[in-house]
């Protein structure tokens, strides 16, 4: 992951496991929209493709500048 700021780069480069854990651990919440908040990971519903059957998946969103 790089983070951009003006001229100044930065990266981290993290294993899977300890990304995994960091956006995973916290409770699990139903939101007031009617996601879904696993730790710092929202599921929501896809949604918005004229009723085709990708509008029946589930979206995964995570912000990965949390982890910097």
């Amino acid at each position: 992951m790089i983070q951009k700021i003006y001229a100044n780069s930065r990266w981290s480069l993290w294993p899977m496991d300890r990304v995994k854990d960091f956006f995973g651990y916290g409770s699990i919440v139903i939101t007031d929209r009617g996601n879904i908040r696993i730790g710092k990971i929202t599921v929501q519903r896809k949604g918005g493709d004229a009723g085709r059957e990708t509008a029946k998946m589930l979206q995964f969103k995570i912000n990965p500048a949390e982890i910097l």
